[in-house]
Parts: C-alpha cells; structure tokens; sequence
C-alpha cells in the first residue's frame, strides 16, 4: 500500500500539541499577554523590522504588529524582502518566533531561590530587580569571590549579539573565565580546521557558498547548512539545485538533505575522513586541480625538509622567508613572507612557482620537497580501495566523485557545521577546505564567499597593516586569524589581568602537561578544567584556582554539555557558591540557579549596536527595531553586566573603557547619554545610551547622519552599503588581498600545528598537512569490524523545528509540530533488519547504554530504511528535564544523557558520537522484553 503524506489541519495541529479550547488562546495573542491595556492610541497596524534569533544564520526580519483597543501585539513574521542575504524568506522557526514573545512559560520576573532548598530544584520566590541584585551582592561579598573565582557562560546569542559587552566585561572586572558553548560544539573544534588552510576563524559568519551558481555541490557529514534549516543557505542550495546542479550528500541517514541529493551515500560513521583523505589523493596524484590557483595563491610550492627528528621544517632564507623553485630551475627564490601572489621573488624578479621538486634535489646536504609532494606523500597508501574498506562506500564510486567533483567547475564541498563528533573532525573540515582550494573555488563564483563585513573588516586590517599602524579597536578592525589569536593571548596570558591568573583552562592544561598527562593545547573559551576547579583540584603558582560563582547568558550547558550529570556535579557542588542565570525561558540549567534573571525577548529588543548583516556576501548593516514594548519586568544583557560589574568591582565605568578598547565605542559619550536616559528609563537606559552613540559613530563613518540611517532601517530594515561583486572587485581573497592567515595565501601546510608540534604536541592531530586519524567508538577496534547484535554506532543530528539546544522545543507552534511528527523527531532510528532481529517495531520503548561509560537512558524506537543497518541516529534538539517548560518537558530523549565526556587534545572539541550503543527493548513494567 502506498504511503501518504499526512496532512496538519488545524484540528490535527490543535490534538498534537496537546491543546484544548486553552491552547486557542497561544495560538491568538491575548490581551494580558499583548501588553498595556487601557492606552488611547487608535487602532493601528505597524510595520517593524527585526533580526531573527533563533539560529546563527541571523535572517533579516519583517514584523507585523496591530494595535487594537489600545492593546498592541505581534500578528506576523516574515522574511524581509529588501533583504539580499535570506531574499524575503524564512523557516518555520522563524515564523513561529513571536510564540516565544508570548510563550505563557516565560520568566517574568527576576526569581530568588528559597532558602532551604537545593540547586536542581524548581524552588523559587519572585523578586524586585533590585531585591534580586542586592541578593547577588551580599552572597558575593559574605563568600568573598574573587574576580578570578567567577566563570562566564555564553550561549551564541551572547556571542554574536553581545560579546562586545560580555568580553568588556571579563576584562573590566579581572575575570579571565569564559565558556562560550560554540566554541567545543563548532567553532574550534570544527572551524579551526578550515581557518587553517583559509585563514578564518568563524566560518558559520564568514563564508557563505555561493550554490547559486554551482554545478556540483558535496556535503560531507552536515544537513544542518540545508535541512536543519540555515535559510541563506538554504535559498541559495534552493537556487543552484533548480539551475541543475549535482548534489551529493555523504550521511549515515537519509537526512533532509541527503533526501534532496541526487546521490545518497551512507558512510560509516566516523569514517568520513577516510572517504575525503582518497578523494584529496585522487585529485593531487591524476591533477583533478587549478595548478596556476595553487602555484599564485597558496604554500603548495613553499620547500619543506624533515630535521633530525623527522619533523617537518619550512625552509627558508635568513629573514625567515619562505623559498621556492621556479619551473625549469633548481635556484632557490625567496618569496615575501605575507602576501597573496607567489609571480615574484622579494627582489621583484617574475617566477613560475614549481609544485614539485626534481626528485633527489637536496639543499645543505637535506633532501627537500614542496609543499604539494610532501602533501601526496603523506596520502600514499590513501587509495579508494583503502577509504572503501572502512566508510562502506565501493572504491569506484569514491574515484568517480574525485573525478566529477574535480573536473566540474564551480564546484563546492559545503564546510560544514557542528564540529563535534569525532576526534578526527578537525581534520576533517580541513580536509574539506584543501580539496575546495585545489579548484581554486574561494571569493568567486560558484565557489565559497567570504561575507561582506569580513570584506570590509579584513581590507581595512590589511591596509594598516601595509602602513605600519595599528588595525584599531579588535572587535571591530581585526578578522579571520589574528582575531582568534587576540583572543588566544588575552585570556591565556595572567599578565592581562590584575591578580596576574590566567583563565582556568589554560592554567589546567599547563598543569596537566607539566604531570606528563594528556592536556588541550588550545583550550579557547572551553570548559576544560572548570570542574577541577570547582573540585579543588586545581593549582597555579602552588595556590588553589577555585572556581566559585558562575554567571550563565542565555546558554543551557546541563542540556547541551556532556555529560549532564557533568554540569549537575558543578552547579551543585557545595563549593559553589553563586550560580546566577540570565535567560527568556526556563531553560534546564535554570534549575541549578540561585538567582534567574529574566531578559527580554528579541522582538522586545532595540539592539545596542548596529551590525554587519551576517554572513550575507553584501555589505550591509542592520539592527532590531522593538516591536512591542517588554511585556514583563525583563532587563537587557549589557544593562545586566553592567549592574554586575558594579558587584563584582564597583566600577560600572570601567566597563564602559574596555567596550571603548575593544570595539572604539567612546566611553564619555555613552555615560553621558546613559546618565540622561536612566533618569526615565528604568530597563535598558544602557542599553539604549549605546544605541545612539552606536549611530552617531557609523554615520560619522559613512559621511551621513544618524537620522538617515534610522530613517533607512526603520523603512527597510538594511543599510545597503555595497554589493557582493564590487567587494570581490577590489578585496576579493587572495586574488585582490591577503587572506587573513599567516602567509596571506591558501595553506596546505598548517603554521599554527608546525608552531604547536614544536612545543612538544606530536599527536596526530597536531599533523601540519593533511593526514589520516582514526575514529575510535570501539578500544583498538577498526571501524570495519563486525558489531555485536545488538550494538550499533551512535549518530544526532539537528531538527528543523529547534536550533541547538534550545528552548524554542517549548515553541507551542513548533511543539505541535514536533508531536505531530513524533516518531520522527522524538524517536531512536533504527534499521528494520536489525529491529526485527532485536524484535523491535515503532514505538517500542527502548533502553539505551553507552558501550564505554555505561551511561543509560531510554527511548521510542522508530524503525526506518532511511537509516544504516549499523547505526543508530537520535534528533539532539529534546529531553528537557524542567517541567516549567510545559511543552517541551519529557519529550525525545537527552542525548547529553549518553555522551561522555570525552575531548581532542587540539581544543577540547567533544568527541561526542565516539562510542557505539547496546540497545534492549523493554516491556511495560521497564524491565527486559
């Protein structure tokens, strides 16, 4: 019998979320929760435009709004349409947002945890804001905290929207801890891969691939750029898929993607490495590659030879230069050290960069090769007969790939996304960007683009650069690498800070490799260390480093961390002495807060700043516009770390100087107007102060004034400043400029692993070239042997309905939705060959153990063919364990319940599907079936 699509009508919808004649009124905003009542403006219908904030993908926003009776609500989001980055659309989350400004589950208020009861607890007594900050104060004083005793945590909307105000105010008040949660999720641990051949450093804001124009497009263990849903990215596939572009998609599952490719190939997990280590060999040994790209504008031609130990040494002149061989020639050319072209020497002298050395040719007695032979060195034995054995995918269908994808131009193999997963991830991505470089597909069409503000930012760090003068304020002159390694230095270096500590990751790792133990070379903005500084099990200097209050923005590190019994363990420890947590909804973590403070919603929200408008190949700005006033007694984030910094040194104003040093927000300006607008403002006076000089600042820039750009928002919602082909026109990378990496070109050799191998990091994961690590979901087990019956390899994935780990799984429109396809999206996927064997049918209730740790949790099978017969595959976006989100509470199973903690040792990324899980059906009663 056929099967049919089941259709959602709105009786249908109303039972799935679980409404009766109650749910009617969520899904039409009421009077209570509209706003004022009683006003005497007339009726009216409005016309706002706003940011989406329910993923990184930043989509510009049309907001609708009516005012009725005095009472003015949100009725509608859209996409706008001036908007050349989402092009007018945008996916279901999108459009449900206004359910979260009128989500009855909302925190209204500030709360304070009654006395007597214990973190974990939902045990709390509503509170003044004032109440609330004189709470804070008194617990900070009577346990003495110190600033170096604080941790922050921040969820990528305090990253993207705030982290202007958030690392001001670290540095303002001596605090050198921050765990930012993308960083080990995707930032780091997956980006720094590709940052190493392109010379980013956020790739998810920073190259946008132009599928448009593509011909043949490949995505290697990622849905969530098309089917999770990225709707920039998603229009443009949307684009190049109808113009007739070939897509591929490598996944265990047939994912939303996988579903719209033309090819399908289900990979083992964690071998997707394997399959692009042969293809990258294929490619480099039959020249399936734009050899004038690769000899101009990348260090394949730079010279390397082994020293003693047999590491590998760039060779150059006694400037530090790298050297090269023409074509025809064994003369060595010294090249400059940063620039984008390798057509002349540093005497100006025109060459033809060689790829290959002639073989034997020797300087000083040491054999030397180019980048490129050291490169397909390293490959060899890396053959499609190879990489089939293990990803499962026949040798001839990994050489056909290499070939199509190698020969047909423009071509684009997406960059990925969540950088989690596997130790080997890392390498991964930047396998990806190697074998996207070898066509040459960077800042052009068809290939990947950089965005418009990373453009601008990077054009600007370079012309300072080329003078000699400083780049200017970091947040907002320097971009790609040198932003990261800011960064790095800032919280790495004690001498930063007062008290003279660095953050407690570093110090950790420092104490860990100092015991000769395993240790994270890079532990950027990661929680590595943080329980053993809350255990007490951490020194610096011969003194403890404790850590003993915690401040959490709008991140849920108990749902999204691993594992979640991890987080209980630090919040709940009876050293801590402070957990404050700052959120819209009751997020699990909440649960462990002492004091919750609420904050408003987006489209409540006027931003402080104007922003660059994402990863949008244009360059523009833009902001939010609120379109209704707070509907509660919320507060904004600057506003909050402003109070707090009065806590945690008394010195509101030395928040306002470190913004100034950061971003080049002048200080007296903003105090100025912040002192004018809290005598009638009593949220957000901050806030707003920043808003305006933000204004008065950019039209200074751009030769204009702030009420044009207002006017310009307010009617458009974008500030156009100037399109994608006159930016790749005149900064187009490393065809116009530099690229922001080391040596300005593309780079196959890795500087920043030769920097790291030399302090003593050998692992493989340190290799300065593109090279082989295994997965290891099994102890010395190759991933091409055999399972047991009833074990299988663990996958998870995002869904379109929830962004992250969320709380918009509350959202009662996407809720209905998530209900609705619950088997789907609540349920553990299975193969029928394998269920049946295991006597397992949908729905079934199962019990799930992770082989290593013998960590356990349950789940409802879903049996499919849309799934490997190894695998197992779990949607990562349920299981909230807090029933204050009365939506979201119980459904889908946590995986954070199954996942260990377990890092790589480069930068702490989570190594989150390495293990494999035994499932047993249970009965009724729980117990075995």
């Amino acid at each position: 019998m056929a099967w049919k699509l089941p259709s959602l009508n709105r009786r249908a919808f109303l039972k799935t979320a679980g409404y009766g004649s109650a749910g009617l009124g969520l899904l039409t905003p009421i009077g209570q929760l509209a706003g004022k009542t009683g006003s005497t403006q007339p009726d009216r219908d409005d016309t706002s435009y706003s940011i989406c904030n329910f993923c990184s993908s930043l989509c510009n926003l049309k907001v609708t709004s009516q005012t009725r009776h005095g009472v003015k609500r949100i009725t509608k989001l859209a996409g706008n349409p001036h908007s050349t980055l989402n092009r007018g659309k945008i996916c279901a989350r999108g459009q449900s947002g206004l359910r979260q400004t009128y989500d009855t589950d909302r925190l209204k208020t500030p709360l304070i945890r009654v006395e007597g009861s214990k973190r974990g607890e939902w045990a709390f007594r509503a509170a003044s804001w004032e109440e609330a900050w004189q709470y804070i104060d008194a617990k900070a004083k009577k346990a003495d905290i110190q600033p170096y005793e604080w941790t922050m945590v921040g969820g990528w909307t305090s990253c993207v929207f705030y982290m202007s105000w958030a690392v001001p105010f670290a540095m303002a008040n001596g605090i050198p801890n921050i765990i930012a949660s993308p960083m080990q999720h995707c930032v780091t641990t997956g980006h720094i891969g590709t940052d190493m051949v392109t010379g980013n450093f956020n790739i998810h804001d920073e190259v946008l691939p132009d599928y448009d124009n593509a011909k043949y497009i490949l995505f290697v263990a990622n849905n969530s750029s098309i089917g999770a849903v990225s709707t920039c990215r998603m229009v443009r596939f949307a684009t190049g898929r109808k113009r007739g572009a070939k897509v591929v998609a490598l996944d265990p599952r047939r994912s939303e993607t996988a579903a719209k490719a033309d090819e399908w190939l289900a990979i083992r997990p964690g071998t997707d490495l394997d399959f692009m280590l042969a293809m990258l060999r294929e490619m480099m040994s039959e020249g399936y590659y734009d050899a004038l790209f690769l000899k101009q504008h990348s260090n394949m031609p730079f010279l390397l030879y082994r020293d003693e130990e047999g590491e590998w040494q760039p060779l150059t002149d006694d400037q530090g230069r790298p050297q090269i061989l023409s074509v025809g020639s064994e003369q060595l050319y010294s090249l400059p050290a940063y620039s984008n072209r390798n057509s002349s020497d540093v005497d100006g002298n025109p060459i033809d960069p060689a790829l290959r050395a002639p073989d034997g040719f020797q300087v000083d007695g040491k054999a030397v090769m180019t980048v490129f032979q050291a490169q397909l060195a390293e490959l060899d034995g890396r053959t499609p007969e190879w990489a089939a054995k293990s990803t499962g995918i026949d040798a001839e269908t990994i050489r056909r790939i290499a070939f199509e994808f190698g020969t047909t131009r423009p071509a684009i193999v997406d960059p990925g996304w969540h950088g989690a997963r596997y130790q080997n991830m890392m390498m991964l991505r930047r396998v990806q960007a190697m074998i996207q470089m070898l066509t040459g597909g960077i800042d052009k069409r068809g290939g990947w683009i950089m965005s418009g503000e990373f453009h601008h930012k990077a054009a600007q760090m370079i012309e300072a650069r080329e003078k000699g003068e400083p780049a200017g304020p970091p947040f907002a002159a320097l971009a790609g690498m040198p932003f990261a390694k800011f960064v790095v230095e800032t919280f790495s270096d004690g001498k930063n800070f007062a008290h003279g500590r660095p953050g407690w990751a570093w110090a950790f790792s420092a104490q860990e490799q100092a015991a000769g133990r395993e240790h994270v070379a890079l532990p950027v903005m990661a929680d590595t260390g943080l329980k053993e500084s809350v255990e007490g099990k951490l020194n610096w200097n011969g003194e403890p480093y404790r850590t003993r209050a915690v401040l959490i923005n709008a991140a849920n590190p108990v749902r999204h961390y691993y594992p979640d019994t991890r987080w209980k363990e630090i919040l709940g420890h009876p050293d801590m002495e402070l957990v404050v947590a700052v959120d819209v909804l009751p997020a699990d973590t909440t649960l462990w807060a002492d004091v919750i403070l609420p904050n408003s919603s987006y489209l409540e929200r006027a931003e402080p700043a104007l922003y660059g408008n994402g990863v949008n190949h244009d360059l523009a700005l833009t902001t939010r516009y609120a379109a209704i006033d707070p509907l509660y007694d919320t507060e904004e984030t600057p506003d909050i770390l402003l109070r707090m910094s009065n806590i945690i040194s008394g010195n509101e104003y030395g928040l306002l100087q470190w913004v100034e040093k950061l971003t080049g927000l002048p200080a007296e300006s903003v105090k100025q107007r912040y002192a004018e607008k809290r005598k009638t403002m009593p949220h957000g006076a901050f806030s707003a102060a920043c808003r305006e000089v933000y204004f008065e600042q950019t039209a200074e820039r751009l030769h204009t004034t702030p009420e044009v750009i207002d006017q310009t928002l307010r009617e458009r919602g974008i500030y156009q400043e100037q399109d994608r082909e006159a930016l790749l026109e005149h900064a187009g990378m490393p065809w116009k400029l530099p690229l922001p990496s080391e040596s300005g070109r593309v780079e196959f050799f890795a500087p920043l692993f030769h920097a790291l191998r030399k302090g003593g990091n050998r692992l493989p994961n340190f290799n300065v070239l593109g090279g082989h690590i295994a997965a290891e979901c099994r102890p010395d087990t190759p991933m091409d042997m055999p399972l047991a019956g009833d074990e299988f390899y663990f996958t998870y994935g995002k869904t379109p309905t929830v962004s992250y780990a969320s709380t918009n799984s509350n959202n009662p429109v996407l809720s209905a939705i998530n209900h609705f396809k619950k088997e789907i999206y609540g349920g553990v996927w299975i193969h029928p060959d394998r269920a049946e064997a295991l006597g397992i049918r949908t729905g079934d209730r199962l019990a799930l153990r992770n082989t290593a740790t013998g960590q356990q949790t349950e789940g409802d099978a879903y049996v499919t063919r849309l799934i490997r017969r190894d695998t197992l595959f779990i949607h990562s976006s349920f299981g909230s364990e807090n029933p204050k989100l009365t939506r979201a509470y119980g459904y889908g199973t946590a995986t954070s319940k199954l996942i260990p903690y377990r890092v790589e040792p480069v930068v702490a990324g989570f190594r989150s599907q390495e293990f494999t899980i035994k499932v047993r059906k249970l009965n009724e009663q729980g117990g075995v079936a």
